[in-house]
This record gives C-alpha cells, structure tokens and sequence, in this order.
C-alpha cells in the first residue's frame, strides 16, 4: 500500500496534468470539510481560503439540491465576470476544486473533472 506523501505527490502530479490539458490555473483536492490534501497552481491563489469557501458553497449546494429534489450533488459552478470556479465531487469524501478564465471551454472542463474525480477515487480506494 502506497504511503500518504507517495499518494499525494501522484495525485498533485494528475492535478497538474488536468489543469494543463484544460487550461486551469488552480486545481486542488480537498475533503468535504476544506481540508486540502492536493494543490497544484500557476497563480496567487490561497489554498486554504479556496479550501475553506469551497466547503461553505458546498453545505449550501447540497442544501439546494436535496430541497429541490435533485438527487446526488456532482457539480458546482460558480462564474464571476474574469473566470469561473468548478467544484466536483470525488467519492464520498473528497472534491476537486478548478478556477479558470473564461478562455476555458466550460463544457468540457466539467466532463474531464467528473473523469478524473472518478480516477482519483479509486487511487483513494473511496
């Protein structure tokens, strides 16, 4: 069994791997609770302020879609006038959070994090 800094150097090498093949600027994994357990970035971004508000947007999205009926929460999206921010879920357990600009082909940003999300739950065994 791999150990913990051996799994989080393969999982931050994927980040940087994705965020690359769809032109992210931040891509991390966190738990649930914002705790981050991978960060890749090639921009001024607070890894531990992204990791906390992602955790706040999510108590409020899985609030809305459990209200509304809509079943499992896979995604969110927040869009701002200079870029976007995607969270998806990982397992159980654990998120990828992306930011980007608007140059990001949004469609396709949401498939390819709901692939690799699916990846790295298994490398997590969630």
């Amino acid at each position: 069994m791999a150990g913990a800094h051996e799994i989080e150097s393969k999982i931050t090498n994927i980040l940087q791997r994705v965020a690359m093949e769809v032109n992210l600027y931040t891509l991390a994994l966190i738990t649930r609770e914002g705790r981050r357990i991978a960060y890749y970035s090639t921009a001024q971004v607070d890894p531990d302020l992204m990791s906390a508000v992602t955790a706040a947007i999510l108590n409020a999205a899985e609030m809305a879609v459990t209200q509304m009926s809509q079943g499992e929460l896979w995604e969110i999206v927040v869009r701002g006038s200079q870029g976007f921010s995607i969270v998806s879920c990982a397992g159980t357990s654990f998120l990828l959070v992306g930011a980007g600009t608007h140059s990001a082909d949004l469609g396709r940003v949401v498939s390819v994090l709901r692939d690799y999300a699916k990846m790295i739950a298994q490398i997590l065994g969630i």
